[in-house]
């Protein structure tokens, strides 16, 4: 079987993902090659074939409109360049990540079927998100138009497969569903250079807090719910006033409101802004007890398989494949989203848990993980979905 995976973001979680599902399908005996972004990071854990053809200039930019002009332009470019490349090799499953740009993605999609369409190639989506998480039914007529294109599609946890079903109807109804969970987050670990990550760990010395500690951590978008655990934390501190709150990301808004509560809270409410390398965030999710994660909006979190990786409880909000994931390792506590109070509940319940309680508790939680989330079944799900493609010919 020859696989040609594609994802134009590929890096970050993202590329974090496409290495470990790769490999994982590469020792399955895949003819496989993987065709990303040119900062792909997992070169030496990659022994499948890599192609880094997507934004050579545009990923180094700083973030401004001419950034987003140059990189619609290289995408385009590479996009219509990968036509010939796909069209010529015909391989027999084109599997996409990440479309990011759907106006244009659409007409793509639409040539590279009229291109494939005698060759029995069969082209598959992972829908991430179903619907971006802001502004997303900006983009319903749109994405009924690109999925229905598909011949079939993979997305992360049974509610997603609902969700896509009940906002896209027929559109969707008839192709093959396929769930498949995003996996554990080992291969971040060995990616890692231990001595930076030990280093980070000595200077953050939270263990020296006697109080619990918990993170919000990952780029912050509005989507994320900071504007409601900062409410939650207001009422949690006055009763638990030796815990601390640690606000670790890249924000991507003002958050003018938020910055407001950091300082008031500020004894409390510790912060560290801006882009961080694996170890900084590692480190940070290495000393700490819980991880919150009080979206609004979300699908499923590259944080969250991080954190019970890791052995970390954490408390998330009732929205996409997040319970799914919390309750099947018995990992945390899940409230509604933008609820301040209740999430201030689950705060002051993890307050109550002793050291040991803690520490037996996170020994269960990666255990668990390891076993559910290998990305060894995660690979056999996709594969088993490539084959039943292919059988529908």
């Amino acid at each position: 079987m020859k696989i040609i995976m594609h994802n134009p973001w590929g890096t970050g979680d993202s590329s974090t993902y496409d290495c470990s599902l790769c490999q994982e399908l590469y020792k399955k005996n895949i003819d496989l090659t993987l065709v990303t972004n040119c900062y792909y990071e997992y070169d030496k854990f990659s022994n499948f074939k890599v192609v880094k053809v997507f934004f050579k200039y545009s990923e180094i930019m700083k973030r401004n409109i001419f950034r987003k002009l140059v990189r619609g332009c290289e995408y385009c470019f590479t996009m219509l360049n990968l036509l010939v490349k796909y069209s010529k090799e015909s391989p027999d499953i084109i599997h996409i990540q990440w479309l990011l740009f759907y106006q244009f993605d659409y007409l793509w999609i639409r040539m590279l079927t009229y291109l494939l369409r005698q060759r029995n190639t069969k082209i598959i989506l992972t829908a991430h998100n179903i619907l971006p998480h802001v502004d997303g039914y900006k983009y319903k007529n749109i994405l009924e138009k690109i999925y229905s294109n598909f011949d079939g599609i993979i997305v992360h946890s049974k509610a997603l497969k609902v969700q896509l079903i009940e906002v896209f109807g027929t559109k969707v109804l008839n192709l093959p569903i396929c769930v498949a969970s995003i996996g554990v987050e080992d291969i971040l670990l060995g990616k890692v250079e231990k001595n930076i990550l030990n280093g980070h760990r000595n200077k953050l010395k939270l263990s020296e807090n006697d109080g619990h500690k918990f993170l919000f951590a990952g780029i912050i978008h509005e989507n994320k719910g900071l504007d409601t655990l900062l409410k939650a934390w207001e009422n949690h501190i006055d009763k638990f006033p030796r815990d601390k709150l640690y606000i670790v990301g890249n924000p991507v808004y003002k958050m003018i409101d938020e910055l407001k509560y950091i300082q008031k809270y500020s004894t409390s409410i510790n912060t560290s802004l801006g882009y961080k390398s694996d170890e900084e965030f590692l480190a940070f999710l290495l000393e700490s007890d819980f991880v919150i994660l009080p979206y609004k909006e979300a699908s499923q979190s590259g944080v969250l398989l991080t954190a019970f990786t890791l052995g970390k409880p954490v408390i998330a909000t009732n929205v996409g494949g997040l319970p799914e994931v919390v309750d099947s390792v018995q990992g945390g506590y899940v409230v509604d989203p933008n609820n301040h109070i209740l999430l201030c509940k689950a705060i002051d319940k993890a307050s109550r848990i002793s050291d040991s309680e803690l520490a037996e508790w996170s020994a269960q939680i990666r255990k668990k993980t390891l076993k559910n989330y290998s990305w060894n079944n995660i690979a056999n799900i996709t594969l088993n979905f490539y084959n039943k493609m292919l059988s529908n010919i």
